[in-house]
This record gives structure tokens, sequence and C-alpha cells, in this order.
């Protein structure tokens, strides 16, 4: 799991940091610039944000763009009252608040029911995208009056990606959500699977959706 922390106060973000790495992968920054650069770059579970980027107009403009690019959802970290127009400035997406000074176990608490309301989402019976169907409870692939059976983790894989297009999926994303707590993936695992649903796709659409992005991680896109 891989958190994003944007936060200005240097203190509180070094000690947000030194208790968050002992459960996830984490980034910080307080830097618009590199949000945008992050967010491109890596998918987070979830975003704790310091309300500071709600002080003034052009911050407020700037992190408008700059979280259009995720639906991650939001632990807004906040000293004061956030008024409903900063809402807009998140976007449509899970925001929940913790008030400052909070306590380690209340941050531990509130990001721990984030990934639970997360994993526990009521699956669609069907998944679209464009003419392909994804059946939860067949596990099979659909275009048309064709379907393939997936495996199990490319079923998962696909399901990811179609509740996510045009998102870029790092590998270590896609490893900690299909594989879950299996410790060890070895090699060439999650190239492997996905090089397997990758021809699936072509064989039952005629289409190569799932792009491989050197460096960074997998998207599904035209």
């Amino acid at each position: 799991m891989r958190l994003l922390v944007i936060e200005d106060d240097l203190i509180l973000s070094d000690l947000l940091v030194n208790i968050l790495l002992k459960n996830y992968l984490v980034d910080l920054t307080s830097n618009l610039n590199k949000i945008e650069v992050l967010l491109e770059k890596n998918s987070y579970q979830v975003i704790l944000l310091s309300s500071f980027v709600f002080h003034n107009q052009q911050l407020k403009k700037r992190a408008k763009q700059v979280f259009k690019k995720t639906q991650s959802p939001i632990l807004l970290l906040t000293a004061g009252e956030i008024s409903d127009q900063d809402f807009n400035y998140l976007g449509q997406r899970s925001v929940d608040f913790l008030h400052k000074p909070f306590s380690i176990d209340e941050l531990n608490l509130r990001i721990g029911l984030i990934l639970f309301n997360l994993s526990s989402q009521k699956r669609e019976l069907f998944l679209k995208y464009q003419n392909l169907l994804l059946d939860n409870k067949s596990h099979k692939l659909c275009c048309g009056d064709r379907s393939l059976l997936l495996s199990q983790k490319e079923f998962y894989l696909l399901e990811l990606f179609f509740k996510r297009p045009n998102q870029l999926l790092s590998k270590n994303l896609l490893a900690n959500l299909v594989w879950d707590d299996e410790e060890v993936i070895y090699g060439n695992t999650i190239a492997a699977h996905l090089s397997s649903l990758r021809r699936k796709i072509k064989v039952i659409s005629g289409k190569n959706l799932i792009k491989a992005v050197r460096g960074y991680g997998y998207l599904l896109s035209n």
C-alpha cells in the first residue's frame, strides 16, 4: 500500500512519515509541482492532505488541476474550518477529516477505515469498457457473443484496469492489490500475467488495450 503525504509543517511531516513507514510505502511533499509528478508516476490508496492548499486562491486553482489526475480518497488534515467551496477543488472523491492535533492511534484508525471501505466496496455484476464486459460471477471476459474464461489473477488485474481506465497503475500497486498477502512476487510474475491477459483481450476484441509504460507501470486505453 502506498500513501502520499502533503504537509507543509516540517515537524508534523517528519512525524507522519516515520509512523506510516512502518506499514506503508510513503511519499512526502508540499510542492504542488512535485505532487503532480508523483500522481502521474504512482497510484495511492490514500492521500493525506494538509489544508494549507486552501490558504489562498492561487494554491486552490493549482490544486484543482493537480487533483484531477487521481480519484484516490483523501484524509484532510485540518486545523480550521473548510468551506463548501473548498470541496470543489478536490473533485468527486471520498474525503474524510482529521482535525489537528490528533493522536497516532486516531490517525491509524482513520487510514484503516478508509482502506477497509475501499476493499469492501461491492463489486458490480458486470464491468464495462468500450464493447467489453467483465462478468464478476463467471470471471469471463465477453465481447458480443464471444467469451473467454480468465484466471483469478487475470480477472483481478482486469477489474482494476476497468475501474481505472486511462489511469497509470504501477507494478507496486498491482502487486499489493492483486497478490495481497503473498510475500514474494518472483521475477516477471506480473508481466507474465499481463502478457496472458493482453493476448486474451486481443483474441476476443482484436485490440491491444493494456499499454506498458516503461519504468512506471501499465494503463488501459484505446
